[in-house]
């Protein structure tokens, strides 16, 4: 009888660990990326497609003291990156070097726990906090997202390849308000097009 009311408390707290939520698969937000060995910060808008597997970026970039600023349009999906200055105006159409990274939880991703931010017994005044991690392809990630809803609040990646990458988000807001965002900018066309 002991054994029998073990095994169902085990498979009750078992049951009890939160899976991998999905975030939602169309957003717009802000994002700080940052590399304190760097000194490099990065402010960003942030249109995210993970569907179609494409992103928009106005952003601008601190490097010590200086700051650029750009407009990016990544179409992973055919391999395309379309960068343009804002100073200069100059378009750069290149090819993608990296896969698509989903800004949610990482499918595969393991639960590392759970906290609550702010006043959590006074109402609507705290919010649920979870962490994922996980170790991909030679890549390690930690992930934490809102509960019960998933959207991405903080990702860092680590890789020998790309170095520490942190990502902070905020002002996420579900769906995409103008799917032009996602056509190549005007500076990229050519000529009288």
């Amino acid at each position: 009888m002991f054994v029998a009311v073990f095994c169902l408390l085990v498979a009750a707290v078992s049951a009890q660990v939160p899976v991998p939520c999905s975030s939602p698969p169309q957003w717009e937000g802000r994002e700080i990326r940052v590399d304190p060995s760097q000194k490099y910060e990065e402010k960003r808008f942030l249109a995210y497609d993970e569907t179609m597997q494409r992103e928009r970026i106005m952003t601008e970039i601190e490097i010590g003291s200086e700051k650029e600023i750009y407009d990016i349009l990544i179409l992973h999906r055919e391999n395309k990156m379309y960068i343009v200055d804002f100073k200069t105006k100059k378009c750069n159409i290149t090819t993608i070097s990296r896969p698509f990274r989903p800004r949610g939880v990482i499918p595969g991703s393991k639960f590392e726990g759970e906290v609550v931010i702010g006043a959590a017994a006074i109402p609507n005044e705290s919010v649920t906090v979870l962490a994922f991690s996980g170790n991909f392809t030679g890549e390690a990630y930690t992930g934490l997202v809102s509960s019960p809803d998933c959207f991405p609040i903080q990702n860092i990646h680590f890789s020998q390849k790309y170095g520490f990458e942190q990502s902070t988000y905020y002002d996420v807001k579900v769906g995409i308000t103008d799917p032009e965002l996602f056509l190549p900018p005007r500076e990229c066309n050519p000529p009288g097009y």
